[in-house]
């Protein structure tokens, strides 16, 4: 397992992150009204985020290849804290939009770090529990930073951005005091050698491989149907059930909390019982299951099950999905965790755009199609396995015919 006390500090920093973009989501709509501005340009705001880190997430996981995690992680930590607090000097919607846009490029490379530094300091027997537990402290950043913005929000529509900000700020002393840059070395030198030789465009190439297309394809079909779910559960209970404020939140913290608990505690009995394939298929199983309930719920409880599914499903196939990416020999630790940041960015960028087209035609339309995603991704599961499985037996058949 990775050092105790560099997890702990690790999980922290980016805790505090996501926190402080937690704060910032419900907030922004507010100061975007305050300058006047429309709904397609409120979308505007969030969906360039999401397109300037899905560009820029490969280019810093290669920077991080080269020059290490640690510096390219206070990079990232940085860049998000100086955004967050220039969102307050905006006096216009292009002004907002250049904001959003650079913060979102440098601070693209916080997760890609992050995430490589836990592969690189975590043998691969540790790896997917490691993985899981920092997955599930974003989770829990991410929970604890809208009720946090709710409570700063009365004294000013600034304030969250300014907590935001401080927040990832206040981290940085911690990162560079505190964390290094270690690595188990468990490749032998030819595997070592050919990381170094494999340049940036084909790295890229290689998501099309095989033992790396389905797993990004995996990543980016949770992504696409996870954001759609959280853009549009809220409109859909309203239009469904007449929901009230207090059941909507419910159903966003049953999801939000199942995965944070199973991720920090249950995953590794799961990795104790089955192997990473089957975790995965179980998973998508699971989610599938939860989206039909939402989609056809006759009943506001029975959405709220089947949010409390999707949780559960997603947060057994994310992070198994991504400690399997991390123990891939072919190319660096922060291309790959680059690449897979790249693609949760895609996910989130067409996500809503699909769900929010189809909602207006039906209003459980974003989760019967998500239902439908997460169906084709346990195919893909199950094709990826038996492409495995060919892989290891035709070589096993040449050296036996060979001897």
């Amino acid at each position: 397992m990775m050092d105790r006390k560099a997890f702990f500090l690790l999980g922290f920093i980016m805790f505090l992150t996501m926190t402080g973009y937690g704060i910032v989501l419900p907030t922004l709509p507010f100061l975007a009204d305050d300058l006047n501005l429309t709904s397609v340009q409120m979308s505007s705001l969030i969906i360039v985020w999401a397109i300037a880190q899905m560009i820029t997430s490969p280019i810093w996981g290669r920077l991080a290849d080269k020059i290490g995690r640690k510096p390219v992680l206070i990079m990232g930590v940085l860049g998000f804290g100086i955004a967050f607090l220039m969102l307050i000097f905006a006096q216009n919607y292009w002004q907002l939009l250049l904001v959003r846009l650079i913060g979102a490029a440098i601070s693209s490379g916080a997760h890609p770090a992050a995430f490589s530094m836990v592969a690189d300091q975590t043998k691969k027997e540790f790896r997917n529990e490691s993985i899981a537990k920092m997955g599930a402290v974003n989770g829990l950043g991410f929970l604890c930073g809208p009720a946090i913005g709710g409570l700063f929000s009365p004294l000013g529509v600034t304030v969250p951005f300014i907590i935001a900000g401080s927040l990832a700020l206040i981290t940085l002393p911690f990162a560079h005091f505190y964390i290094q840059d270690k690595m188990i070395h468990e490749d032998d030198s030819e595997s070592s050698q050919q990381k170094e030789a494999i340049s940036f465009w084909k790295s890229i190439l290689m998501i099309t491989k095989t033992g790396y297309w389905n797993h990004y394809t995996i990543i980016l079909g949770l992504s696409i149907a996870a954001s759609s779910f959280f853009g549009l559960l809220g409109y859909f209970m309203i239009e469904r059930f007449d929901a009230t404020p207090v059941f909507v939140s419910l159903a966003f913290s049953a999801q939000a909390g199942i995965s944070v608990v199973v991720q920090f505690f249950l995953l590794k009995k799961c990795y104790d019982l089955w192997d990473e394939e089957t975790i995965t298929k179980i998973g998508l199983v699971i989610t599938t299951i939860g989206y039909c309930f939402i989609s056809f719920a006759p009943f506001i409880w029975v959405a709220i099950v089947g949010c409390l599914l999707t949780g559960l499903g997603q947060s057994l196939v994310r992070p198994t999905t991504i400690a399997m990416l991390s123990k891939r020999n072919e190319m660096g630790q922060g291309i790959t965790m680059g690449l897979q940041n790249s693609m949760d960015s895609l996910g989130r960028i067409l996500g809503p755009l699909w769900g929010g087209w189809v909602f207006v035609f039906l209003a459980s339309a974003p989760f019967i199609t998500s239902a439908i995603i997460t169906a084709l991704l346990l195919g893909i599961a199950f094709i990826s396995a038996y492409q495995q499985k060919i892989h290891i037996t035709l070589p096993d058949q040449k050296d036996t015919s060979n001897s």
